[in-house]
């Protein structure tokens, strides 16, 4: 039985689905959409209900599933025995007619497969390595796929591996250009937060002693002497103000010492233990590494840690009493910059109410924020200090589901 559907009054015309999937290579560039879209149209022309998309992220040498959805966020370790044996043969491997190759996977690979109920694994390969994997469901019919079958399942499936492999090269190309405008227009900014900052501060000390001086002559008159302290109050927050101004324009240089990534994040949850129980915040560790000592300023590295603990803290705050409040701290190593030296990943992962798309783009800027009581500082300050310790940071978020911030610092080998 073929696993195509024909041309029939019950179901779609193959030849309008193949022409619609080509052409959809062909005019999506957005890598999401495009693999939501490669995944409906194998679904639609195949008698399977599963498609799952892994891709290589060149961050951490891991595939990672692209399209989970209501799945657990699976992962295939690039060093693992079925990367390997995809590596090595570079064809697809039906599960059902080579059980003995499927035994040679990990268990943890195994169990993969079954959850998420695999009948064919197919390489996606661009220029003589995986990009990725295709885990296909099985039929609908429990029949295994015929050679037939298989061979017009490769051609889908080497054409998708260049769209999006395409897809991704724009994304990073995206990305670059974003950062280098971002670190362009903080670089403007500083300056003239630098200016603005100390032509407030000088008149701000003296309209503060002159108030502390006036105070002492409505001592007596209960009305008065409450607004001047509501007076002095706001005067201590632009004060606030000005000195996070100060510390995005004129960072003080790294004190760089050894640090242990672990320890440091030990010490801002035990520091924050009375908020985290308030909130009934629950925190989960994934450390895939012991070695997480890297050289750096502790005091720039904590101020950022903590920073984005704390918006974690917030986003969760309003969560439905049914909603889980998480935050899953995690350490991977990262790829190597070079011989002496690679990346040491951290992130920070969270259940609250996530981020707007529009939104998205202009959380390091200065100034912007979605809070009432924010000043829009901390994120633009902790970008400049990551920068500083010739690091990076990103964020990735889903609206209603959490958000993702992961940084990358460098650790010597």
């Amino acid at each position: 039985m073929s696993v195509f559907k024909k041309k029939n009054n019950a179901g779609p015309d193959l030849g309008v689905l193949l022409s619609e999937f080509n052409r959809s290579l062909m005019l999506i560039v957005d890598k999401s959409l495009l693999i939501n879209n490669f995944v409906s149209k194998v679904k639609q022309i195949s008698r399977v209900d599963s498609v799952y998309v892994f891709l290589l992220d060149e961050q951490t040498g891991k595939y990672k599933l692209q399209n989970p959805k209501d799945k657990e966020p699976y992962v295939l370790d690039g060093k693992g025995k079925l990367i390997n044996w995809l590596s090595v043969n570079e064809t697809e491997l039906q599960l059902s007619r080579h059980t003995d190759i499927v035994e040679y996977f990990s268990k943890e690979e195994q169990d993969m497969l079954k959850q998420l109920d695999t009948g064919l694994i197919y390489p996606l390969k661009v220029m003589n390595h995986i990009s990725g994997t295709i885990f296909l469901g099985n039929k609908k019919d429990k029949t295994p796929f015929s050679a037939q079958e298989i061979n017009l399942l490769s051609l889908l499936f080497d054409q998708a591996a260049f769209a999006i492999e395409h897809a991704s090269l724009y994304e990073m190309q995206t990305d670059r250009i974003k950062k280098m405008y971002r670190t362009d227009r903080l670089a403007i900014l500083g300056e003239l937060a630098a200016g603005a900052a100390h032509e407030i501060r000088n008149p701000l000390t003296s309209i503060r002693s002159t108030i502390q001086y006036l105070s002492k002559d409505f001592a007596n008159d209960p009305v008065k002497s409450e607004m001047i302290t509501e007076l002095i109050k706001e005067v201590e927050r632009i004060n606030k103000i000005v000195q996070g101004l100060l510390s995005f324009a004129r960072p003080s240089e790294l004190n760089t010492v050894e640090i242990n990534i672990e320890q440091l994040i030990n010490q801002i949850l035990v520091l924050i233990n009375t908020t985290l129980k308030k909130q009934q915040i629950e925190i989960q560790f994934e450390y895939f590494t012991e070695e997480t000592v890297i050289f750096g300023d502790a005091e720039q590295l904590k101020q950022v840690f903590l920073n984005i603990i704390l918006n974690a803290i917030d986003a969760m705050s309003n969560n439905e009493p049914e909603r889980p409040r998480i935050l899953i701290i995690s350490i991977e190593k990262g790829i190597a910059i070079d011989a002496q030296n690679r990346y040491l990943l951290v992130s920070f992962e969270d259940t609250g109410a996530g981020i707007e798309d529009k939104n998205l783009d202009n959380i390091f800027n200065p100034f912007f924020t979605t809070k009432e009581e924010g000043t829009g500082l901390g994120l633009a300050i902790s970008y400049g200090a990551i920068n500083r310790h010739g690091g990076d940071i990103e964020a990735k978020s889903m609206p209603g589901r959490g958000t993702l911030f992961t940084i990358k610092l460098p650790q010597r080998v």
